[in-house]
């Protein structure tokens, strides 16, 4: 059963830390200068590949709490030669990990042109949990827009992939997969372009059938398409698109 085997390499398999050899010396520079007394974890870092004399570094920093990790983060543009700070964005609590496990960062750096002074980036974080029986993963996406001195985030945890759900060693199962693709739309709202969610949702069991043999069956399959406009500050997501993690 090809997508039982997709699902459960999910929980099996650690996610690549995602990083530039070129850059990587600046993550402990950074680390030193602003936050001195505390550690980083999964912290990367990305050359720009739109203006490569800027470089993205992501810095997760962890505090846990009574079995649980909440992460403020910080996200910085800065100088590729020099390492100094051009703009960046500091959120408390940004994220927490339990039993679903926060396992990583990526840096997308897409072509995100919201208009014609304003390229975004993207920060995805991905998470899963170990359970064989009930399998989880998610992964998440927020955009950075750089105005000044500032990293404005203008998408704030936009589910792109969810799986899981519920297996036994007898092939009984039932799970389900989102997978969603970000595309810029003709329209702007605001000045800034809106964004195309192309949501693809399926649900499906596994069963043995009259043979035996254990069998895959979908038994739902949706398309669905959002229109994000922007407020002026940030594109709002409906509720389907927002993660709780």
């Amino acid at each position: 059963m090809k997508n039982l085997k997709k699902l459960l390499l999910v929980i099996t398999l650690c996610f690549p830390m995602v990083s530039s050899a070129n850059c990587e010396k600046w993550i402990n520079h950074l680390l030193e200068k602003y936050h001195s007394s505390r550690d980083s974890d999964n912290a990367v870092c990305k050359i720009w590949p739109a203006d490569k004399s800027k470089t993205i570094v992501v810095l997760p920093i962890p505090n846990e709490i009574e079995g649980t990790i909440y992460y403020d983060l910080d996200v910085l543009l800065v100088n590729t030669q020099s390492g100094e700070l051009i703009a960046h964005k500091w959120e408390q609590d940004a994220f927490y990990s339990d039993a679903v496990e926060l396992t990583d960062f990526e840096i997308d750096t897409a072509h995100y042109q919201l208009n014609n002074e304003s390229r975004a980036f993207g920060v995805r974080a991905n998470f899963r949990n170990y359970s064989r029986i009930f399998p989880f993963s998610e992964q998440i996406i927020n955009l950075y827009v750089q105005k000044n001195e500032k990293l404005n985030l203008v998408v704030n945890k936009l589910v792109l992939k969810n799986d899981g759900g519920e297996l036994d060693d007898n092939c009984i199962a039932e799970f389900h997969s989102k997978n969603a693709a970000l595309l810029l739309g003709k329209n702007t709202t605001n000045n800034y372009k809106d964004l195309i969610i192309s949501y693809n949702e399926q649900k499906q069991i596994g069963k043995l059938n009259k043979k035996g043999k254990c069998v895959e069956e979908v038994t739902k399959s949706i398309k669905r398409k959002y229109t994000l406009h922007y407020n002026g500050v940030e594109y709002p997501l409906p509720k389907p698109l927002h993660s709780s993690l």
